[in-house]
């Protein structure tokens, strides 16, 4: 695992937390419980504190850094997607942030919204709770109904069921 101190600073974990082997994480960062983070995730904390609450799934590849003497933090229940950029921004409970999508600086993303795949929050940019985002720049296409609420957390149940997995049968945590 790869778990790198930085200036006196290396990351904390709560339990029941899956890292992964081929992750990289380097220096302040609070993982809580229940947390995953798979294959070549990369969260970098060298210029500022991450906290990843209860219940993240950082996927793969995906990239988590916060901006210069500033933190940055993940809501519980959120999923950050397979090469997902967040950086410098803070991401409420319960959040999807799709495939290759781009959240940058100071942009607010509020509890139980999507950004999609491949779409681009611009810097200071502010997302109200329950909103669906797409495109290059992002904007709000839709309201999120109870069906799409319900079909993010079956995603997050799917990943909490896996990190069980990898727990029991890879035995991997730090």
């Amino acid at each position: 695992m790869n778990l790198v101190e930085y200036n006196g600073k290396k990351p904390v974990f709560g339990n029941r937390v899956y890292v992964d082997p081929m992750a990289i994480l380097i220096g302040d960062i609070v993982i809580n419980d229940g947390v995953g983070v798979w294959p070549g995730a990369v969260i970098r904390a060298d210029e500022g504190q991450v906290i990843l609450e209860q219940g993240v799934m950082v996927l793969e590849h995906a990239l988590i850094e916060p901006g210069k003497g500033g933190a940055l933090s993940v809501g519980s229940g959120t999923i950050i997607s397979h090469g997902a950029i967040i950086h410098g921004a803070s991401i409420g409970k319960n959040c999807v942030i799709g495939i290759g999508a781009r959240v940058l600086d100071n942009a607010v993303i509020k509890d139980h919204s999507i950004v999609g795949a491949g779409a681009l929050v611009a810097p200071n940019k502010e997302i109200p709770s329950k909103k669906m985002v797409l495109g290059l720049p992002g904007k709000i296409i839709k309201d999120l109904d109870q069906t799409s609420l319900e079909t993010t957390k079956k995603e997050w149940d799917m990943l909490n069921n896996k990190l069980d997995y990898y727990i029991k049968v890879r035995g991997i945590k730090p």
